[in-house]
């Protein structure tokens, strides 16, 4: 079916694709290769997934040299629309100071921008880094408050 879509023109059926290739699972046998080249095809058309597919493939080392810069400026631009893949790593990418220097104002700022958008994994950084007190009050009230 994405394969169909994607030869019709279908920009998020390219990034699924290259979803697809980029994980284990039981339908495609993964190919780092051939993700990239979904992901590169659907990030050239702008679309936020393939931007935060590709910037996870740079970030990871996966099928390319790890290059922390050009996963930073993809996951920029899946983060600008608003793609909770890419603002969760914007703000793993600020929290850790890889691509750019640390800055624990702006991982915050990703991190409650993806927990918009009910991510998970942006759920339990808002939790830690409340539960830690890093860059915010230490409160355990307000840590569990987004598992309740």
């Amino acid at each position: 079916y994405f394969r169909l879509a994607a030869e019709n023109g279908n920009v998020n059926a390219l990034a699924y694709l290259g979803k697809l290739y980029s994980e284990k699972n039981d339908f495609i046998q993964q190919n780092n290769q051939t993700a990239l080249q979904f992901f590169q095809s659907a990030a050239d058309k702008g679309n936020p997934i393939g931007q935060a597919g590709l910037g996870l493939a740079y970030y990871h080392g996966a099928g390319v040299e790890k290059n922390y810069d050009k996963a930073f400026r993809l996951f920029h631009l899946s983060a600008d629309q608003s793609y909770a893949e890419g603002q969760l790593m914007l703000g793993v990418m600020y929290y850790n100071g890889q691509g750019i220097g640390r800055d624990i104002k702006m991982a915050l700022k990703w991190f409650q921008a993806a927990s918009q958008s009910g991510h998970i994994l942006a759920y339990y950084n808002l939790a830690q880094m409340h539960a830690t007190g890093t860059g915010v009050l230490r409160s355990c009230p307000t840590a569990t408050e987004p598992f309740k």
